[in-house]
């Protein structure tokens, strides 16, 4: 049940391909959707390997006592956000 917590925390912290753009263009072409669904899965990777990780790396922690679950949900969305804001900007980059 945690690695689907991770898997959809991953999946909500996905940035869309274009999101540092300020300000939009009024008209912006359609993204292809290929490169919101490889970012996605991407994202959902990163959230539940992340999650996992530091899931494992605080289970005997103190600090984190009966908050494993959140603090490591947390961390899936943060991870995911990071890596595919580094994705999606490597994506333009290359266009």
């Amino acid at each position: 049940m945690g690695m689907l917590f991770y898997l959809a925390m991953g999946w909500c912290g996905t940035k869309f391909p274009g999101w540092w753009r300020f300000p939009v263009p009024p008209h912006p072409d359609p993204e292809p959707w290929r490169d919101f669904s490889v970012l996605s899965v991407i994202g959902i990777i990163a959230g539940g390997v992340g999650g996992s990780l530091f899931h494992d790396a605080i289970t005997q922690n103190a600090l984190f006592a009966s908050q494993e679950m959140i603090a490591s949900g947390m961390f899936a969305f943060a991870a995911s956000g990071i890596v595919t804001g580094i994705g999606s900007v490597m994506m333009k980059g290359k266009r």
